[in-house]
């Protein structure tokens, strides 16, 4: 892997060789043996250089983190403890690392000075293939689960109804599909779990559902719910980002939702990538912060019904 990496980077083998203290011939046999073993050819020869085909760049990819964790190895068994300083990688999908995990991670840096941190922000399925790849210490992603490569500390929330501040329908304690039939909503893209859920209630019940605002996140759906344009159905985490972080946060109120759309996320942890001490004590801090969030969302939520399970 790493002659693999040196030749691309490099652009010859005669330059790989020069940078590894290696021969020319050595190299040049170690790239036909693990074509060989691939059946597949890696490079094509053109004037003297190798040009990597398409599949090497995936290889190399693959190659690079595989070598990051055998350094990261060596060097905790050469340590034999936490004296080296130790990147705690994560991998999450926006809402968190956007405006959730800077907080937490400024507070764990207070009593963890010596950890640094690489924060990911992706999709939940490429937070959860690049947790099965065992790339990152800890993810946080939509819809996580078991496997013989991942852990997941799973957290069902119910999702609430966000109206404008003023609007009739707050005198309601819960809010139902007949109640906001034929009004505009501002909610998820189509293929979102949540925006599927939402269009089979209304189906379910008779009441016509109009998605005037598709957004890609709760957060994009503030400005319209709070301006009175139309209502929406997100995440209580989405009502605490609302209250906690957003500058205009008194324009939005929010009432329990039924039938009940679950929201399903995830704290993902890799099976077969060893965790240092501060990446496992993260991991610890953020579940603790997870919950307390969703305690705090749940204030938000006026009859006081809980919004976890």
């Amino acid at each position: 892997m790493t002659v693999i990496r040196e030749i691309m980077t490099a652009g010859s083998i005669s330059a790989a060789a020069r940078q590894l203290g290696r021969t020319q011939p050595a190299l040049s046999a170690t790239v036909k043996e693990i074509e060989r073993n691939m059946n597949c050819q890696l490079f094509e020869r053109e004037k003297g250089r190798l040009i990597p085909v398409p599949e090497t760049f995936f290889l190399l990819d693959r190659a690079t983190a595989i070598l990051e964790q055998v350094d990261d190895l060596k060097r905790l068994l050469k340590s034999g403890s936490e004296a080296i300083p130790r990147k705690i990688n994560i991998s999450s999908m926006p809402v968190f690392g956007d405006h959730f995990l800077p907080g937490i991670i400024a507070e764990f840096s207070k009593d963890y000075p010596q950890a640094g941190f690489q924060v990911a922000v992706q999709g939940s399925p490429e937070v959860i293939a690049s947790m099965e790849a065992q790339r990152f210490d800890v993810g946080l992603a939509e819809r996580g689960e078991d496997s013989d490569l991942i852990h997941c500390r799973h957290f069902d929330v119910d999702c609430v109804c966000a109206l404008p501040n003023g609007d009739p329908l707050l005198a309601k304690s819960v809010i139902e599909p007949a109640d906001l039939a034929g009004r505009p909503c501002a909610s998820f893209l189509p293929e979102h779990h949540i925006a599927k859920a939402l269009k089979a209630a209304f189906d379910n019940a008779g009441a016509a559902f109009d998605p005037k605002f598709q957004m890609q996140n709760g957060a994009a759906q503030f400005e319209i719910i709070g301006s009175g344009a139309g209502f929406g159905v997100f995440s209580p985490l989405n009502a605490w980002i609302h209250r906690r972080l957003w500058s205009n946060n008194n324009n939005i109120a929010f009432r329990r939702f039924k039938p009940q759309i679950t929201y399903r996320f995830s704290i993902i942890t890799p099976k077969r990538r060893p965790l240092s001490r501060s990446a496992m004590a993260f991991a610890a801090t953020l579940e603790a912060a997870v919950i307390k969030m969703l305690a705090e969302a749940q204030s938000h939520v006026d009859d006081g019904t809980p919004v976890t399970s």
